[in-house]
């Protein structure tokens, strides 16, 4: 399991976090989600960057990959 320690995130192999998030309202009809820092901090993402959300029997979500970017990003 990743380990938090003041602001970064220690780098391991695979991240496996488990985190509860409550829905909240956006607009008239929409609810959001957080994402976890940990795992954004993990992945290096920055506000504006792109994530892809894929909904089935569960929900996914994927980086997408930044133009130029090696494919080093994990989800």
């Amino acid at each position: 399991m990743a380990e938090v320690e003041q602001g970064h995130v220690r780098e391991v192999e695979l991240m496996p976090i488990l985190v509860e998030r409550i829905l909240f309202r956006v607009g008239e009809g929409s609810l959001a989600v957080t994402l976890p820092k940990a795992w954004v901090t993990y992945n290096r993402l920055n506000p504006g960057d792109m994530v892809e959300v894929i909904v089935n029997d569960g929900v996914t979500v994927h980086i997408k990959k930044k133009p130029g970017a090696k494919d080093t990003s994990e989800s």
